[in-house]
């Protein structure tokens, strides 16, 4: 390799589709290329902080396998949400070990929506794991989170992909999408009124593709389920081989290999 790539990486949601961006920073990892930046919202808000924490791709992606991970969620009794996310498991902590994102080892931003205001709100400062909690905060599915004067819902209600906190750096901007925009579906009226609220859901995002220097996403990540986690290893190369790919394009493209 004749020289290095560094980059900002922006980190959609997507739920247990997270091991794919677990994957594509594999991908880095294994080919030298440098993260100085990262953003994520919901579960890339949560990625986002291992990543700030120094914490290795294939590390995340064990302690996401983990029994102890899925006891992290709990019946929260429909009191604002069905389930709720114990911020106090120890596996938390090694998920992102260091907990302040103004101490992360290189610039990490959350995205969250404010319920109370009805904006985003973009932390770079504040403690990691509640913030990653509060930006996965999914309703009603899960519990809006107190954090200080905020009521913080999943930031992805409004930015699904947030390269916007890194539009300040100078690195080339890759984006990683867990929601392909152009799938294959069935005309049902079923599949006519889902399809037409992810578009609703996903609009912000493309504006924010147009602003990225890489796009990264799969059309076969259509076929893994949200809320399903038998299938972690296969979505994490899956990763790994688009990222790759990907990655490797764009660094020829630089002259960089």
């Amino acid at each position: 390799m004749a020289g290095t790539l560094k980059i900002s990486l922006a980190l959609s949601g997507g739920a247990a589709r997270g091991a794919f961006h677990l994957g594509v920073i594999a991908a880095c990892e294994r080919h030298g290329i440098e993260i100085g930046a990262i953003s994520g919202t919901s579960i890339g808000a949560v990625i986002a902080t291992g990543v700030g924490s120094g914490v290795s791709a294939f590390d995340m992606i064990r302690l996401f396998k983990s029994e102890a991970l899925r006891k992290v969620i709990g019946f929260n009794y429909f009191q604002k949400g069905l389930f709720r996310i114990d911020e106090t498991a120890a596996i938390l902590r090694e998920i992102a070990p260091i907990s302040r994102l103004e101490e992360m080892r290189i610039p990490t931003f959350i995205t969250c929506v404010d319920m109370n205001r009805g904006e985003l709100v973009r932390f770079c400062k504040g403690d990691a794991i509640k913030l990653a909690i509060a930006s996965s905060a999914l309703i009603p599915i899960f519990r809006p989170i107190v954090y200080e004067n905020y009521l913080l819902i999943d930031g992805g209600f409004m930015d699904n992909l947030p390269i916007s906190p890194l539009l300040d750096f100078d690195d080339p901007i890759v984006s990683v999408n867990l929601h392909p925009l152009h799938v294959t579906t069935k005309h049902t009226l079923t599949s006519m009124v889902k399809r037409s609220l992810f578009l609703l859901f996903m609009a912000s995002s493309q504006l924010q593709i147009s602003k990225s220097d890489l796009y990264i996403s799969d059309p076969e990540l259509s076929t893994f389920g949200l809320f399903t986690f038998g299938e972690l290893m296969r979505c994490f190369e899956l990763g790994y081989a688009k990222g790759s790919e990907s990655l490797l394009t764009f660094m020829a493209q630089k002259s960089i290999i």
